[in-house]
């Protein structure tokens, strides 16, 4: 067995007092408490990147910044993969462009042609353009048998938020925003290679309510909480294919930020809290506790359920 056979559960933050100067560490899960047990020792390459977001599959983990670095990373082997430059072109055969953003992301299994894929959307800036349109929008797909990116069609009129986001069987998913402010739920299948929509829950109402996507009892999952005061209730939803379902409510927790995810049976909850610290809540003994993982003010943490993977990257 690797040195994370026993570990289950990862959480990714920052250290430092900047977002683009800050350190990327992801932290390993001791069972049963969930106290951080030790930091991974991340590839060399990565102190080069910026990162918004870890994307996970089957225990890789896809790792990209705004600039276009990205990698594939195996922790149980230690082996990683840098992936080829974008083959959406160079900035400067784009006229009028100021300057370009890869600023979304998503990284899943396609098993009708056993593949690891990757997804990533490019923002393109227009000199005299205050206001970004969807057609400024490049979406490009990378296949680990091939070893290479190519560029695929985009129809939803929405922007999808890299910090709302997740993967879960075979599907990506992601919170986005609409050209009328309104919120929707892109998701991208990586056997088809093509992108559907899905409302959000009714109660989701821009200003008042906040939502994270998690995954809940192998469902794709909301939850929604107020984004004012101290003390939240929060609110899970769960799609069945149709329409969405509310699964429970719990009690308002004080001193809690947002909901990161689930363990696997359903019986722990993790959240950021207000302080930007780590917690995990004990939902049959309502118990509330802080883990003693810190992270950087403005980035959201981010839980990452793992599993041991025998994957080779190369060869």
């Amino acid at each position: 067995m690797g040195v994370l056979s026993d570990v289950n559960l990862l959480v990714k933050g920052y250290e430092g007092k900047q977002i683009f100067g800050g350190t990327l560490y992801i932290s390993a899960l001791s069972n049963p408490n969930f106290s951080p047990k030790y930091n991974l020792v991340l590839p060399d390459a990565v102190s080069k990147f910026y990162f918004f977001h870890v994307s996970s599959c089957n225990g890789l983990l896809f790792l990209d910044d705004f600039t276009g670095n990205s990698l594939i990373w195996n922790p149980s082997s230690g082996e990683h993969k840098l992936l080829p430059p974008t083959c959406l072109g160079k900035q400067d055969s784009y006229p009028g462009v100021a300057r370009r953003s890869f600023f979304c992301s998503g990284f899943g299994y396609d098993p009708k042609s056993e593949d690891y894929k990757a997804v990533r959307f490019l923002e393109n800036y227009f000199e005299d353009d205050k206001e970004l349109a969807v057609d400024d929008y490049q979406v490009e797909l990378y296949s680990l048998n091939s070893d290479s990116w190519k560029p695929i069609s985009y129809s939803p009129q929405a922007r999808p938020m890299f910090d709302q986001s997740i993967y879960i069987d075979g599907f990506y998913f992601w919170v986005a925003c609409d050209n009328s402010d309104k919120f929707l739920i892109i998701s991208f299948n990586f056997s088809d290679e093509e992108f559907s929509v899905y409302p959000v829950p009714y109660c989701y109402v821009w200003g008042t309510h906040g939502a994270q996507l998690i995954e809940f009892d192998g469902s794709l999952a909301v939850v929604t909480y107020p984004v004012m005061g101290t003390d939240k209730p929060f609110d899970i939803w769960v799609w069945n294919g149709e329409y969405w379902t509310k699964k429970f409510s719990t009690e308002p927790l004080q001193g809690v930020e947002l909901v990161l995810g689930f363990s696997k049976n359903g019986k722990h909850m993790f959240l950021e809290g207000s302080n930007h610290q780590f917690l995990h809540y004990d939902l049959e003994a309502k118990e509330l506790k802080d883990t003693g993982i810190r992270d950087y003010q403005l980035a959201r943490m981010q839980l990452i359920h793992y599993v041991e993977s025998s994957v080779r990257l190369s060869g």
